[in-house]
């Protein structure tokens, strides 16, 4: 949210998803994401800032352990992360 003006606000969320999935969502007042391929934003090495690490690794972790992660533009502006992981290492097994 860096270099908005106006404030910006950040929801996190946890809650129980489906297929005993626990959903945690991240949400803020932003730019949102690039409106060319937004998708691109998982490829690796890909990132919108000078110093950033891209989402491809952060995407990987997550698949490891069984889970997905997605992200949408929220509307007027900003964007909504959302990483889903199975609630119990049983799950995952």
């Amino acid at each position: 949210m860096k270099g908005t003006t106006g404030g910006g606000e950040l929801t996190i969320k946890s809650q129980c998803g489906e297929n005993g999935q626990v959903l945690i969502s991240v949400s803020d007042t932003g730019v949102g994401l690039p409106s060319e391929q937004p998708e691109q934003i998982f490829k690796a090495y890909f990132t919108t800032k000078p110093n950033g690490m891209g989402l491809r690794i952060s995407q990987s972790i997550i698949e490891s352990h069984g889970g997905r992660l997605w992200a949408a533009n929220n509307s007027p502006r900003g964007a909504t992360f959302q990483f889903a992981l199975p609630a119990t290492a049983a799950a995952h097994a």
